[in-house]
């Protein structure tokens, strides 16, 4: 699903050899079933599917880099705009603007010095494995962030670790009475 072109080298498909000589293979276009030879070093294997876990959308920051699904490849885009369940983005290399489903993307994706499979969000690079392990940390922080208050018997939750103003007070030692609040 994600390609959208077959490879085959010299002796596959009935292409013959390639013009070039050895180095380069024949590909097929599944979208009208044209063929054409191109450099194998110009070609990248698919990267992994995104977990659908992975929120990485609601990361990505206007001006990162994203791909897009546009007449049956992934193009780079930066991302311009977000208009509810549309995004707007900018294909530089032809300076066109799409406007995109989440569907129709994916993030931009690039190989670590190791060959590991890794993206860029928010000026963070990580591999999937990363933003999995950071995703589930920020939610377990989170988690433990809401506490019940506990001040003075008091059991209004304290959400994302903020305490609630003023309704809570330290014990009055002295003994005296307070006045009333309205």
């Amino acid at each position: 699903e994600g390609g959208g072109v077959r490879v085959g080298s010299s002796g596959q498909g009935g292409g013959g050899d390639p013009p070039g000589g050895s180095g380069q293979v024949l590909i097929e276009y599944d979208v009208d079933g044209s063929q054409e030879w191109v450099e194998a070093a110009n070609l990248r294997p698919e990267p992994p599917p995104i977990a659908s876990e992975l929120p990485w959308l609601s990361r990505l920051a206007k001006g990162e880099l994203a791909e897009l699904w546009y007449e049956g490849g992934w193009w780079e885009v930066i991302l311009q705009a977000r208009a509810g369940s549309k995004f707007q983005v900018l294909a530089a290399r032809y300076n066109k603007i799409h406007s995109a489903t989440a569907a129709e993307l994916r993030p931009w994706w690039q190989r670590d010095e190791a060959g590991a499979w890794c993206y860029t969000l928010q000026r963070k690079t990580r591999t999937a494995e990363q933003w999995r392990a950071a995703l589930l940390a920020s939610q377990s922080r989170s988690r433990m962030n809401d506490r019940v208050c506990g001040i003075n018997g008091c059991t209004i939750v304290n959400v994302g670790g903020k305490q609630h103003p003023g309704l809570c007070r330290p014990p009055d030692i002295s003994g005296a009475k307070r006045p009333r609040e309205p």
